[in-house]
């Protein structure tokens, strides 16, 4: 009788290869995840600017932003100052005046094919009497007249005739070099005869016919066009920014002015995924020049992430030094010659010998420091407290007695302190999300997928090696039953 012997099917070799593949599948869905960070692509997705879009739609809306804090410096020896008896001003500061910047952009032309925006920022501002020190109107400070010194200056570097005439004018006028007013009319503007006529003689030259403060910030005679990106790489970076005079046809009118930045933004929005390398710089509007902003480390928030300090560079007020203005900022470019300058409040970090003929400076790095909060994942700021001071870097005013105690004066006017409004009772649920919600459950998913797949790759293994032990039993049973089977062929082929 035969002795023959059997051995079952083995595994599919089918079937080894889907679970293969699909272990494989499972653990690269989850190595992508892990490198391609799908948090931040939710976010870049969902702050996208295109038409209808959640936050193109915030764009267009009126917003209650930043409130603005100006403190005046009063000056508290003006006669002994005039007559010489004081080489040095005294000034004491006066405030905070309080408003809240109310902005909305209009005229909105969006082309998402070149991935810009450009629009007109409308700002309007709206005196807070509880964040004020009294109302502007009621409060009369003695303070240099702005209008002369501001003529003077413009006038100090013309042919001897015209100054000559200028002094003239200033005695017939009978003007005051220090003038006593309200602190409404030194901010928002007063007229004064001077001007007026300083604008019939040389009108190129003097073009305003009133002087203020905000009223040279906020100029409402004065509209600007700015272009930004919209692209996730340079989401609300200012490319161009156009001021025009306002008329009913300004947009056929060639700007007054006109300026290209880089890397720079107004400090409410910046792009998604920010990292520590991306250059970051300030614009605020009435100040043409940028803010440069240095790292200064971060700060652990009570949502579960880290927000990034940032603080202006001394680079800021020390790009002039070569134009013979060190430690501050030169506007006068964009101020028609007239010589205003920026600086750190309090004259913070700049050379004392700038102030050496001011008394009453006290600069204090808790009151008068500027710092950014930004939340780098959505690209926004979270908090920002920007004190920036207004000064003028007078020439030689000698021609004139009536301001040549001012000569070569770096003359503090006031300082502005922005604060931005709290955002955190808005944000705080889409942040906790972001950095504690969310990386919890995406961790949980990569890690739940990691374990299936290296499960289900083991299980591949396990069926391959069950496969191939299946074969070689299959191969030796097969040999076994070969040299069985031999003899008997062999006798059978004899018998015949």
């Amino acid at each position: 009788m035969k002795n023959c012997l059997q051995v079952t099917e083995c595994i599919s070799g089918r079937l080894i290869i889907i679970t293969a593949i699909a272990g494989v599948t499972i653990l690269a869905a989850a190595l992508v995840t892990m490198a391609l960070d799908p948090i931040q692509l939710l976010i870049n997705y969902n702050t996208r600017v295109t038409n209808n879009s959640f936050m193109f739609n915030m764009f267009q809306k009126e917003v209650d932003g930043a409130h603005l804090s100006l403190y005046v410096f009063n000056v508290t020896n003006a006669q002994e100052f005039m007559t010489g008896e004081d080489h040095s001003l005294n000034v004491q500061e006066v405030g905070p005046f309080t408003y809240a910047e109310i902005r909305q952009n209009i005229d909105i032309d969006l082309d998402e094919e070149a991935g810009e925006l450009e629009f007109t920022p409308n700002m309007k501002l709206r005196f807070v009497p509880e964040q004020s020190v009294a109302r502007p109107e009621d409060v009369i400070v003695t303070v240099p007249n702005l209008a002369l010194l501001s003529v003077a200056s413009l006038v100090s570097s013309l042919p001897f005739f015209i100054r000559n005439t200028f002094k003239l004018l200033f005695s017939t006028l009978n003007c005051k070099s220090i003038t006593t007013i309200d602190v409404y009319s030194f901010l928002w503007g007063y007229s004064d005869p001077l001007i007026s006529q300083a604008y019939n003689i040389v009108p190129g030259i003097v073009y305003f016919d009133k002087f203020g403060i905000m009223d040279r910030l906020y100029d409402n005679k004065t509209i600007y066009r700015m272009r930004v990106g919209i692209r996730d790489e340079d989401r609300f970076s200012i490319k161009t920014l156009k001021k025009y005079m306002k008329s009913d046809n300004w947009m056929n009118e060639r700007a007054l002015e006109s300026y290209k930045y880089k890397n720079t933004y107004e400090g409410a929005a910046y792009p998604p995924g920010l990292n520590v390398e991306t250059p970051i710089n300030i614009y605020r509007l009435g100040v043409c020049r940028e803010l440069n902003l240095e790292f200064h480390g971060t700060k652990n928030m009570e949502y579960g992430g880290d927000a990034w300090i940032y603080r202006i560079s001394n680079e800021t007020f020390n790009r002039d030094c070569g134009a013979g203005v060190c430690g501050m900022m030169d506007l006068s470019s964009c101020t028609y010659g007239i010589p205003i300058t920026m600086s750190r409040t309090h004259f913070l970090d700049t050379d004392p010998k700038i102030y050496e003929r001011i008394k009453g400076i006290n600069p204090d790095p808790s009151k008068h420091d500027s710092h950014f909060l930004l939340e780098p994942n959505i690209g926004i700021s979270l908090s920002t407290s920007l004190s920036l001071q207004m000064n003028m870097n007078l020439a030689d005013l000698r021609f004139s007695d009536k301001t040549e105690m001012f000569s070569d004066l770096v003359l503090p006017v006031a300082y502005i302190k922005v604060v931005q409004q709290d955002v955190f009772d808005t944000l705080n649920g889409i942040l906790r999300t972001i950095h504690v919600t969310a990386p919890i459950t995406l961790i949980s998913i990569e890690v739940t997928m990691f374990l299936i797949a290296v499960a289900i790759l083991a299980y591949s293994g396990l069926l391959l090696y069950r496969r191939s032990k299946c074969k070689a039993k299959k191969k030796a049973y097969a040999k076994l039953n070969l040299r069985q089977n031999l003899p008997l062929i062999q006798c059978q082929l004899k018998k015949t």
